[in-house]
């Protein structure tokens, strides 16, 4: 197999390679080559085996590149009540939405499910995130501190309740009450309370 410049690709230059006298073949049959016991006579091979069943593969992503994976807005798409069509969350259900994903487990979780009660557990990943879902290309960084003043709206319209440890939200009944999952996609969020 050649590539645009004639060059030859892949296993073609193996071919090309002359082994010497001291090289061997690995794909040869030849008897003379050395062997290894897999059956346990040779202690080597033992350690080897022994160390490559203990480990187990990992990856690990560094802290700073989770901020800014790629994520599919599509999965965080509510239906609007008035238009009937999808769109992005507002701040109240994209916590709804965090919540009910278990792959943002680490992100935030409930206390108390019943009441509504849940802790943010990464807030500044979770800022972020919310920076992601609503695509919004701002020149200063999504906080925090912004988002959780944000929340402070919701008070007023009996959405979410004060609560007074930091990191820490809750839902009001009616809004537990009236959310719902679309039977059709159970990632879209419908909400009746609110005309917005």
């Amino acid at each position: 197999m050649m590539d645009n410049n004639g060059e030859k690709l892949g296993i073609d230059i193996l071919e090309d390679v002359l082994l010497s006298e001291n090289d061997f073949d690995m794909f040869s049959d030849d008897p003379d080559l050395p062997t290894f016991d897999l059956n346990g006579s040779d202690s080597f091979m033992q350690e080897l085996l022994r160390l490559s069943e203990e480990l187990e593969p990992t990856c690990d992503v560094p802290d700073s590149s989770l901020h800014n994976m790629p994520i599919n807005q599509k999965e965080w798409l509510v239906m609007d009540k008035g238009s009937k069509r999808q769109r992005p969350p507002r701040l109240y259900q994209f916590f709804l939405l965090l919540l009910e994903n278990p792959y943002y487990a680490s992100y935030a979780s409930y206390t108390n499910k019943s009441e509504g009660i849940f802790q943010i557990h990464e807030p500044e990943k979770v800022a972020d995130l919310w920076q992601q879902v609503k695509s919004r290309q701002a020149n200063q960084q999504m906080t925090y501190d912004k988002l959780a003043r944000a929340v402070r709206w919701y008070y007023q319209y009996d959405i979410m309740k004060k609560t007074n440890t930091r990191y820490t939200f809750q839902f009001s009944a009616k809004t537990l009450n009236e959310f719902t999952i679309d039977q059709n996609n159970n990632k879209s969020l419908y909400y009746s309370g609110i005309n917005q």
